[in-house]
């Protein structure tokens, strides 16, 4: 079980004033410092929304235990995203496909879309199951509204 003490969850990079001036001593701490800089920077949600499968920089709870390693298996899941151009929504119910495999690891984490009409310059955001979601390669969005543009951020994990 991972312990639970501030650093495992902490966002901030962790400050130190003070190293010991002997190398065999200082290796030992400076290693230290540069885990926990490490974990901190790699805890950060990344930012790039692109169209291709990206990691998210968000890690999920533990899954389940691995026979194979003895049942020990704490490792925490990796979320993936993608940003699927959904295009102009001009009908009650979209079809577009989103390119990601679905099968029996995928596991959907956060489905929104956010769309624009740039001529009534109004702007809605679709993030609920009457409105969005995944029917097996497709997304489908419901809407009585028409956007020129649509985008729609599904984040995901491809593990148990």
């Amino acid at each position: 079980m991972i312990p639970l003490d501030s650093q495992n969850f902490e966002s901030y990079l962790p400050t130190y004033d003070v190293i010991p001036d002997k190398w065999e001593e200082a290796r030992h701490v400076l290693v230290e410092e540069l885990k926990k800089h490490a974990n901190a920077i790699n805890a950060r949600e990344i930012g790039f929304f692109l169209d291709q499968e990206l990691l998210s920089g968000k890690a999920f709870i533990p899954g389940v235990n691995i026979a194979t390693d003895g049942g020990s298996s704490q490792q925490f899941r990796s979320i993936l995203r993608i940003v699927v151009d959904v295009g102009p929504i001009t009908g009650i119910v979209i079809t577009v496909p989103h390119g990601i495999f679905v099968d029996a690891n995928f596991t959907l984490i956060q489905l929104w879309a956010s769309a624009t009409n740039s001529l009534t310059l109004t702007s809605t955001i679709f993030g609920n199951a009457d409105t969005i979601r995944i029917i097996g390669p497709n997304l489908q969005i419901t809407s009585d509204g028409i956007y020129d543009r649509c985008f729609a951020i599904l984040e995901f994990m491809q593990e148990l």
